[in-house]
């Protein structure tokens, strides 16, 4: 655990956040996902790569950041607050 701590404390993971773009494995680090589901997702369209010279994948840093605010989930209220305005009652039984 501690050889995390100071991985995550080392001036490389600073340059890496300072960066507009990213490779494949620093693109998984930021989307704590592993590097064969970032080609998947990339292969698949779900973001922007970009590829120059047929060389490595890379990543712009805000195409990744609207990834990741598009699964933002709604809290229990806020659903609640949806339902109410369609006449709907929750259901505790359902995983919201």
């Amino acid at each position: 655990m501690s050889k995390k701590i100071n991985f995550l404390q080392s001036d490389e993971v600073r340059f890496l956040f300072e960066r507009r773009m990213l490779t494949t494995k620093e693109a998984a680090f930021y989307l704590g996902l592993s590097v064969i589901t970032v080609r998947r997702k990339a292969g698949k369209g779900v973001f922007p790569s970009y590829r120059p010279n047929e060389g490595k994948l890379y990543f712009e840093i805000s195409d990744l950041d609207e990834y990741l605010l598009s699964k933002r989930r709604s809290s229990v209220e806020k659903s609640r607050e949806v339902a109410a305005t369609l006449n709907f009652k929750v259901s505790k039984k359902w995983k919201i």
